[in-house]
């Protein structure tokens, strides 16, 4: 399960308590978690949880961001971090062992946005939100290309990835950018009249073989589009009073690697309340929702084969 917990559910009432709740209720083996926000969050949510869930988050003691929860042994000798992602070994009950990783992509220059700006008449254009990093809020931030690269390069991913033939290797998390398996021909009325391979996804998949658990169990994009954002903005605001359309897509990923590997089932989540969405001129209604996020979590149901 792949869940961003927006601002540490500060944005809806009771938001560590419906944030376990539903965890409790899909009932995964692992969850990547993020925006996290605070050191305490973590701790409150696995108070919530119980005895059984064990966690870990990045080290960053300014802006806590990822954090990868789970029902078994987080083996801590194996943990690594890079700036938007945490990974580690996972120990099942079973003795059977995964590597997990959990990231949040950077979500300046969303990509959504240059695609249905009327400004934006080159494909170079798009990909330049994707591959500059900027300077925002006295600090610099590196792209989103930048972000998968890193992963790329950290040397416990490299090892994973050696090993994944053998151990399974999962990627999940926000990647605040489409798939570039999903910007086809046939829905770019949907998407600003642009066919688009989105650079972070390819690079993963062709670069690292992962492969996306949603997309391979649902490879026809117009009749399952998965979207992950958003599950309550429908209107793009304040600025222009809520009156222009959010774009709508998916952006939140579980990746895996493993030929004994199977997905089974795949979906996206956001309750069992219906959400009540924005209407065009009002602000969101998020405070009271029973879903604490803005975005739909995904969940992908593995089945694992460990042989004799």
């Amino acid at each position: 399960m792949t869940f961003n917990i927006w601002y540490g559910g500060s944005k809806v009432e009771n938001g560590i308590q419906k944030i376990a709740k539903h965890i409790k209720f899909i009932d995964p083996d692992v969850v990547a978690i993020q925006e996290i926000r605070t050191n305490k969050v973590l701790s409150e949510i696995l108070q919530q949880l119980g005895s059984k869930w064990t966690g870990i988050q990045g080290s960053d003691k300014d802006y806590p961001n990822n954090g990868i929860l789970t029902k078994h042994k987080i083996i801590a000798s194996n943990f690594s971090e890079i700036g938007t992602g945490v990974g580690a070994a996972i120990l099942f009950n079973n003795n059977k062992t995964i590597n997990f990783w959990g990231l949040h992509l950077f979500y300046k220059s969303f990509g959504l946005y240059a695609a249905h700006n009327k400004l934006i008449t080159s494909s170079e254009q798009i990909m330049a939100g994707e591959t500059h990093g900027m300077f925002y809020n006295g600090k610099n931030y590196s792209s989103r290309v930048e972000n998968i690269e890193e992963l790329l390069a950290n040397k416990k991913f490299q090892s994973d990835l050696e090993k994944a033939d053998q151990i399974p290797l999962i990627v999940a998390g926000d990647f605040n950018t489409p798939s570039h398996l999903d910007w086809i021909e046939g829905n770019k009325h949907l998407h600003g009249g642009w066919v688009f391979e989105w650079p972070v996804t390819k690079i993963l998949m062709e670069k690292a073989k992962m492969i996306d658990s949603y997309r391979e169990l649902y490879p026809d994009p117009l009749k399952y589009p998965g979207t992950t954002w958003s599950s309550i903005q429908r209107f793009f605001g304040p600025d222009w009073g809520y009156t222009i359309p959010e774009p709508q897509d998916r952006i939140d990923f579980i990746f895996y690697r493993c030929p004994n590997m199977i997905p089974k089932k795949s979906y996206v989540y956001a309750g069992t309340v219906p959400l009540k969405l924005q209407e065009k001129g009002h602000s969101p209604y998020e405070y009271n929702n029973d879903w604490p996020s803005d975005h739909y979590a995904v969940v992908t149901d593995f089945f694992i084969y460990t042989g004799i």
